[in-house]
């Protein structure tokens, strides 16, 4: 069993927001033994929409709630993450929020802020992305040391650090190297690769076993 089992619709985007049933029925069939995650979506500057879906995720059972994004700006998104936080903190006040940002759209500067952004909001963990699923993968857009960089910053900041985007088994070298808390790996597991239709075992045991050889990075 993986330490995270993490939930969204990729129909509605890179971070589509599953149903709320779904999410009921995954929390019921995994038990409290697994840490549940689940995507609110690709936002654009509309906390309280967006603060509203965290709060209903969390209530179908979500131990942590993760928002990309996309058309917020390192500048709105103190403000932005701070109005989810202040809503989670009124309804499901042990609920983990996570701050998704997208290496395909983010210039380096602009991903180098976010860190402290993320930490004046009250945020928990931090993910680098990748928007756009049609091949190229997180290493085509950042490289080991800027991935590096960000994992430190958010350890520095008491925040958690999570790399995904098309990631692969052969990505774990340098994945090892840049030693984020949370890998995200879909495509890697998936029957199809992007055409999924469930999870194929083989993959998901091959990607367990390369990463216990490791001996460090929690699987998502």
């Amino acid at each position: 069993m993986p330490d995270f089992l993490d939930l969204k619709d990729p129909r509605d985007g890179s971070l589509g927001m599953p149903s709320l049933t779904t999410i009921e029925a995954v929390r019921a069939a995994a038990g409290d033994a697994v840490t549940l995650s689940t995507a609110i979506g690709d936002a654009g500057y509309d906390p309280e929409f967006y603060a509203q879906r965290a709060v209903d995720a969390a209530l179908a059972g979500a131990d942590i709630v993760k928002v990309g994004l996309k058309n917020v700006s390192a500048e709105q998104a103190p403000w932005f993450l701070s109005a989810i936080r202040r809503s989670l903190d009124a309804r499901a006040p042990y609920t983990r929020l996570v701050a998704g940002f997208y290496a395909d759209l983010m210039d380096e500067a602009a991903l180098k802020k976010l860190p402290a952004a993320a930490q004046s909001a009250g945020v928990w963990g931090c993910l680098i992305d990748t928007f756009d699923k049609s091949g190229k993968r997180l290493g085509h857009y950042c490289g080991p040391e800027t991935l590096a960089g960000f994992t430190a910053d958010c350890r520095a900041r008491g925040l958690k650090s999570a790399l995904a985007g098309g990631l692969a088994e052969s990505d774990l070298v340098w994945l090892d190297e840049a030693e984020p808390d949370i890998v995200g790996f879909r495509s890697a597991v998936a029957r199809g690769a992007r055409h999924e239709s469930g999870i194929d075992p083989k993959k998901a045991s091959d990607i367990f076993f390369a990463v216990d050889q490791l001996n460090r990075l929690p699987t998502a």
